[in-house]
C-alpha cells in the first residue's frame, strides 16, 4: 500500500476519532446569524510561515446533511495572506460532538485572506501582525463573512465517512 495513501486513511480515521477535541477548549473568534466560530489555541501548530490551527464552526442550525457542527484544521501563509483546508470532519452534534458525517483530508487550494472576516482575525493571531489582506475589504456591518470561511471549505471535498 502507498504510505502517503496510508497517511491519508490513518489522520482520516484519528479525525473520526478525536473525543479530546471535544472537549477543547474553545476560543471564540466570531459569530453571527450562521454559525459560532472558534479556535483551540491549545492546538495550534505554530510558524513564522505557515501557522496550523483547528476550527470550531458551531452552526446555528442544522445543515439538510444534519451536520451541527464542523472541525476544520487550517493553514496560514503569514506572508501571502492566505489561507487553506488542510481536514475536517462534519459533526451530528454542537461543539464538535455526535456522529461523524463527512470527513476530508485533501487539501484545498490557497485563498487569499480578505479584510474583516474569521480569517482575517485568525491570521492576525498567528502571524502576531495585522495582515496585509488583498483585495477589497467587507464592510463592517456585514454579518455573513465569518461564516463562508470553515464551511465554504468543506463544500464539494466531503466524503461519507465509514
Amino acid at each position: 500500500m502507498n504510505p502517503i495513501r496510508c497517511l491519508k486513511w490513518i489522520f482520516a480515521l484519528w479525525l473520526c476519532c478525536l473525543p479530546w477535541m471535544a472537549m477543547a477548549e474553545w476560543e471564540k473568534v466570531d459569530e453571527n446569524y450562521l454559525a459560532v466560530v472558534y479556535i483551540d489555541p491549545d492546538k495550534i501548530r505554530a510558524s513564522s510561515v505557515f501557522p496550523q490551527a483547528w476550527h470550531l464552526i458551531d452552526l446555528n442550525d442544522k445543515s439538510k446533511a444534519g451536520v451541527k457542527s464542523r472541525l476544520v484544521l487550517m493553514e496560514y501563509d503569514c506572508h501571502e495572506s492566505r489561507r487553506r483546508t488542510l481536514a475536517f470532519a462534519s459533526k451530528s452534534e454542537a461543539m464538535g460532538e455526535g456522529k461523524t458525517l463527512f470527513t476530508s483530508t485533501q487539501s484545498t487550494p490557497w485563498k487569499p485572506v480578505s479584510g474583516d472576516t474569521v480569517a482575517e482575525k485568525v491570521i492576525s493571531m498567528l502571524c502576531g501582525q495585522p495582515s496585509r489582506a488583498k483585495g477589497p475589504s467587507k464592510a463592517k456591518d456585514d454579518k455573513s463573512a465569518p461564516a463562508k470561511e470553515a464551511p465554504a471549505a468543506a463544500q464539494g471535498d466531503a466524503k461519507p465517512s465509514h
